[in-house]
């Protein structure tokens, strides 16, 4: 019978018998980066992976090794206007998975409250990295449904002809997808790699759990997809609708000049002030032109609006 022995506090008390030759046992452990650097002479990890853990690499990434795997983590959560992003680190080997972070996270309660209700024996070490990966993910489709519902709002808005300027909100939306974009896809080469397990540090029943994980994470990067494309469509309606504006308000322009034209004319015309103009000694001169000026206007308005115009 296989059971889990799970150090958090009591590190001094794991020694190179615990992790290398004892076969009863499988070990989860959650070590800082300052532990894993301190003890690794128990575990002769690569000091290149040392490394990775000591300083953030942001990129998911899996790297196989020949009696164990080692891969990056980006835990995403909800930030104010943004994403928070969280590193973590872990080994998985036959008979141990370690989990390296700077900090207690709250999905490591949740996992091993899932020990705690399941018991051990339903739960191996690649159940347990399985879990985390579940956990990490199983929230996303709210969150993508929320940023659709959010686009969707956009969409509206800008349809409605709102006066607004929705590039900042288009642009937000455009880089939160980005991000998620550039986290699912690392990930999905994670998840993958998992599946080939060429270390054979995985139980062969267990490569089930990750290609489900895959084809969830493969959905999920599908959406972001087809919601970039539905922003992209948003930004050309809402340039679309600007350059309809601009054409209106060019429109009225035109036709403001093309009234005033004729009454320019005019001006222009009576304005010389020669001596030998008849309206220019002409009592009714001055009602006259007002009478045609106003006859010219109501004219030209009556053309534009028969030609739809204004």
């Amino acid at each position: 019978m296989l059971t889990y022995r799970i150090f958090q506090d009591n590190l001094s008390e794991l020694t190179f018998d615990d992790f290398e030759k004892d076969e009863k046992n499988k070990y989860w452990i959650m070590m800082t980066p300052k532990e894993l650097e301190e003890k690794n002479e128990i575990f002769h990890f690569s000091h290149q992976t040392i490394y990775d853990c000591m300083h953030n690499e942001d990129t998911p990434k899996l790297d196989i090794y020949e009696n164990y795997s080692f891969g990056i983590l980006n835990i995403i959560g909800p930030d104010e206007k943004f994403f928070s992003v969280t590193e973590l680190n872990f080994y998985i080997s036959n008979n141990c998975l370690i989990f390296v972070s700077e900090n207690y996270l709250e999905i490591f309660r949740e996992i091993q409250n899932d020990i705690s209700n399941k018991g051990s024996l339903s739960l191996s070490t690649e159940k347990i990295l399985y879990n985390l990966i579940d956990k990490m993910t199983v929230k996303d489709y709210d969150m993508l449904s929320n940023l659709e519902s959010e686009i969707s709002g956009v969409e509206e808005d800008v349809l409605e002809g709102k006066t607004k300027d929705y590039i900042k909100d288009i642009v937000l939306l455009k880089n939160k997808l980005l991000f998620l974009k550039k986290h699912y896809e690392p990930l999905l080469d994670v998840v993958e790699n998992l599946t080939e397990n060429e270390n054979e540090v995985l139980d062969k029943k267990s490569i089930t759990y990750f290609v489900i994980l895959f084809n969830r994470i493969e959905r999920l990067n599908r959406k972001v997809g087809n919601l970039r494309d539905y922003v992209t469509q948003i930004r050309e309606s809402y340039q679309a609708q600007l350059d309809i504006n601009l054409n209106n308000t060019m429109k009225l322009f035109t036709v403001l000049t093309a009234v005033f034209l004729p009454l320019t004319l005019i001006v222009g015309w009576y304005g010389m002030n020669f001596p030998t103009m008849p309206e220019f000694h002409w009592k009714y001169g001055y009602i006259f032109v007002i009478f045609l000026s106003l006859t010219v206007l109501s004219f030209c308005l009556w053309i534009f609006k028969k030609k739809k115009l204004w």
